[in-house]
C-alpha cells in the first residue's frame, strides 16, 4: 500500500511539473528532460510513468478537461435570461481557459484524434447545454433576438472564446504578443465578447 501511494505522489508530482512547463512554452517546445528537472526526477523514471511527451500531455489535461468543462457548462445554470447567460458562459470560459490556456488546443486534437475518448467530458455538459438552448430558442419566440438557429449562436460563442487559444501561436508571432498582452486582451474579451453576440442578435 506504502509503495501505491510513493507512487501516486511521484505521478502526481510529475503532472504538476508538466502542467508548469507545458504551459510556459507550449507542447511543441517542451522536452521531457526539462519536465523531469521540474520534477526533481532523472529521465529514465519519467519514463517509467509516461512512455512519450504525447501521454504526458494527455494526462496532464485531460485529469482537468471534465471538471473544467462542467464548470464553464454550469455557469449559466442560474441565470434568468438569455443575454445574463452568454455573459456568464463568456466569463467563466475565458477565465479557465487562462488557467489551462493549452485545454483548447487539447481537446480540439483529442476529438480529432478519438472523439470517444472525450465522450464523458463532452456528455457533462448536456443537461446544461439543452437549457442554454431552450433559452435561445423561447427568446426567438418572445421576439427578443432575431431568426437564429440555437446551436448555431452557441457555435458562436464558443468560436469567439476559443479561437484565440487555439491561435496563440499565430498571434504572438504575427502581432509579437507575450504572455502579459495575451492576458489583458483576453480580459477585455470577457466584456467584447458578450457584448458583440448580443449587439448582433438583439432584434
Amino acid at each position: 500500500m506504502a509503495g501505491t501511494t510513493k507512487e501516486q505522489g511521484t505521478e502526481q508530482r510529475i503532472l504538476r511539473a508538466a502542467r508548469k512547463v507545458f504551459i510556459q512554452k507550449g507542447m511543441a517546445g517542451t522536452r521531457m528532460r526539462e519536465v523531469a528537472d521540474e520534477a526533481g526526477i532523472n529521465k529514465a523514471l519519467l519514463h517509467y510513468y509516461f512512455r512519450d511527451k504525447q501521454r504526458l500531455f494527455t494526462g496532464v489535461f485531460k485529469a482537468g478537461a471534465s471538471e473544467q468543462f462542467s464548470c464553464i457548462w454550469g455557469s449559466f445554470i442560474h441565470c434568468d435570461t438569455l443575454f445574463s447567460a452568454i455573459e456568464a458562459f463568456v466569463a467563466a470560459y475565458l477565465d479557465r481557459m487562462l488557467e489551462d490556456p493549452l485545454l483548447p488546443l487539447f481537446i480540439v486534437n483529442e476529438l480529432n484524434r478519438d472523439a470517444r475518448g472525450l465522450s464523458e467530458f463532452i456528455d457533462r455538459g448536456r443537461e446544461s447545454r439543452a437549457r442554454f438552448l431552450r433559452m435561445v430558442e423561447e427568446a426567438r419566440q418572445r421576439g427578443e433576438i432575431i431568426d437564429i438557429q440555437p446551436r448555431e449562436l452557441l457555435v458562436n460563442i464558443m468560436a469567439l472564446c476559443a479561437h484565440p487559444f487555439i491561435a496563440r501561436p499565430m498571434l504572438a508571432h504575427i502581432h509579437g504578443m507575450n504572455n502579459e498582452a495575451f492576458r489583458r486582451m483576453i480580459q477585455e474579451r470577457r466584456k467584447t465578447i458578450p457584448e458583440f453576440i448580443i449587439r448582433s442578435i438583439r432584434s
